[in-house]
């Protein structure tokens, strides 16, 4: 059963703190950013300089007990199975009907006795090859080559997530622009972008907490500021990870 939440806010020195009752605190922001800072344009990946993703996905999956260091260890638990054709982290198929994954609460008798589908993880890596900013004082716009996003700084909202639905707050702190989201189920998501002090460069920071056995995914992306259009860079990071078989 999933639990209702309530939320109210706190306003302390002109920002906006969200609280979920029985939960902690989210982000501290403000509505406007520093006087004349923006992050807008047209941004596109520096690989170089960026998390590799597959590695990313890669530390995300669980030590298997024994070690790394001890042979080839033991076999994964029952419940974790491999697709031997890739390097994939292996996926957990038997809390769900007919093999289909499932989400579960994270109590703390069972936190650590599962390991949920990797949609938040996955979610947060598409279409970060570019990125297309807008900002007013009223509202930052986010595009990249999977989604196109829109914020009212300093304003909570509710949003649809994979396991359900979100506590959303987006807005300034300082010169960062953040947006946190808190599932009712899964991982709270964390994204900061912060330009650069020569305005060449945006620097996005992407934080999945850990959840289950699944551990907290910290990727660092960094943009050099583009005068391309969009359409033609190269969509090179497509979807990390295939749909579960039916």
């Amino acid at each position: 059963m999933i639990q209702e939440r309530r939320h109210f806010l706190r306003t302390f020195g002109g920002g906006l703190m969200l609280a979920s009752l029985g939960g902690c605190m989210m982000a501290h922001v403000h509505e406007l950013p520093p006087p004349n800072y923006s992050i807008a344009g047209v941004w596109e990946l520096n690989p170089a300089l960026s998390s590799d993703p597959k590695k990313v996905l890669a530390a995300v999956q669980p030590v298997p007990s024994g070690g790394a260091g001890a042979g080839k260890g033991p076999a994964p638990a029952p419940e974790i199975i491999n697709d031997p054709t890739t390097d994939l982290p292996p996926i957990d198929t038997t809390a769900g009907h007919e093999g289909q994954p499932v989400y579960r609460s994270d109590a703390a008798n069972d936190r650590n006795a599962y390991r949920p589908p990797l949609d938040f993880q996955n979610n947060a890596l598409l279409g970060g090859q570019w990125l297309k900013i807008r900002q007013t004082d009223t509202e930052v716009g986010i595009a990249n080559a999977a989604t196109d996003r829109s914020f009212t700084p300093g304003e909570r909202s509710v949003i649809s997530v994979p396991s359900g639905v979100a506590d959303q707050v987006a807005g300034w702190s300082g010169r960062d622009f953040l947006i946190d989201v808190r599932p009712q189920i899964g991982p709270e998501v964390r994204e900061t972008y912060t330009l650069s002090p020569d305005g060449r460069q945006l620097l996005v920071k992407i934080n999945v907490a850990s959840e289950g056995r699944n551990r907290a995914m910290n990727v660092t992306r960094v943009y050099d500021r583009s005068t391309k259009d969009p359409s033609e860079l190269r969509q090179t990071h497509q979807q990390p990870l295939p749909p579960a078989d039916d």
